[in-house]
């Protein structure tokens, strides 16, 4: 595709999917996924098209679309870059249309991006985005006006899987609905209020590797992502039994939240946790009934742990113990600044004498 800009010049746009090769270099993308996804390694779970402008072979702008292989309905446009020189000609609008354009026709529905930025806003605005939660703004096909009420009510009974990398775009769906006003919707990758959800998921992926927790999925019987769970191990030798949970279920499936957290229960009793900690904000009723729905218990309250400016909320410990959970599976020894056996015997042989 070749289009003519304001300055006259002509942009050809490219869309190259991962391996990169030489565009590498050029595009954006999160520091902790870029070697994963722009090698290819991701293919499996996520198509990620890069959406690139030239002029007279240079690269002078680029956006991706992030969407995973058995779900185009959501999607997540992200990196949207365009080099300093050749600003105010028009190249992100150029390549943000041939983007929205193949997402639609691909069976697309909902878009999820973010700025900070009043003239990117401008930009997203004429290309049919509004703004949602916190700095967030969605587009919706023609078609998917009522997207939300749609894509999250109920289809039956869900199932509970692991999350893949395919789930990153639904993450957004799942979890910026304008309606929830929970102070507290992810406390793992720190989602407050307003904050809207994106690369959070890229985090809990990444925290919850090599054994330090997991992630799994509620899963309806079209594919849509309905719930999201995470736990993460206590850090150190005393609290390796622990594990730092968080959950979000749409309302439509609540109904499933004692069997969601039963699973993610069973998990975390297998990886040797036995007991399982969230917090949550005091006067968020849904939420403290999701938790209560799940088996857990308020434990102790924290006087006016959370502030927006404006109101001071206490912060509420729940938990729940995990029947049956496997004994600690780390010596002393196996953690960053413990005193090793071989260290102690050398110490103790001293002191005998």
């Amino acid at each position: 595709m070749e289009r003519e800009l304001r300055s006259g010049e002509r942009l050809v746009v490219k869309v190259v999917e991962p391996p990169l090769g030489k565009y590498v270099d050029e595009v954006g993308c999160w520091a902790d996924l870029k070697d994963d996804l722009l090698s290819g390694r991701l293919a499996e779970w996520l198509v990620a098209p890069y959406y690139v402008g030239e002029i007279a072979g240079e690269v002078v702008g680029s956006m991706a679309c992030y969407t995973g292989v058995d779900g185009p309905e959501v999607g997540l446009v992200e990196f949207v870059q365009t080099a300093e020189a050749h600003r105010r000609k028009g190249i992100a609008g150029v390549l943000m249309e041939a983007l929205v354009a193949d997402f639609v026709a691909g069976g697309g529905k909902a878009l999820f991006l973010c700025t900070v930025n009043p003239h990117a806003g401008d930009l997203y605005e004429k290309n049919g985005f509004w703004y949602l939660v916190g700095d967030g703004m969605r587009y919706l096909a023609p078609g998917a006006e009522n997207f939300a009420e749609q894509y999250l009510s109920h289809q039956g009974e869900a199932r509970v899987r692991a999350a893949t990398w395919a789930d990153l775009p639904a993450g957004a769906a799942l979890f910026n609905q304008a309606e929830v006003d929970w102070w507290i919707k992810e406390y793992i990758a720190g989602v407050f209020g307003d904050t809207r959800y994106e690369r959070h998921f890229v985090e809990l992926m990444r925290r919850t590797e090599d054994g330090r927790g997991a992630v799994l999925v509620l899963e309806n019987p079209l594919g849509r992502m309905v719930g999201l769970a995470a736990f993460v191990r206590g850090g150190g030798f005393y609290e390796q039994h622990v594990g730092y949970v968080s959950c979000f279920v749409c309302p439509a499936y609540w109904g499933q939240v004692p069997e969601f957290l039963a699973a993610v229960g069973e998990r975390a009793g297998a990886m040797s946790i036995g007991v399982l900690q969230t917090y949550v904000a005091d006067g968020d009723e849904a939420a403290i009934d999701m938790w209560r729905r799940g088996g857990f218990a308020a434990e102790a309250r924290l006087r006016g742990r959370l502030r927006d400016g404006k109101q001071t909320r206490d912060l509420l410990v729940f938990a729940t113990e995990i029947a049956g959970a496997q004994q600690q599976r780390k010596s002393r020894d196996d953690f960053y600044g413990q005193r090793n056996a071989w260290q102690a015997q050398r110490v103790a042989r001293t002191t005998s004498r």
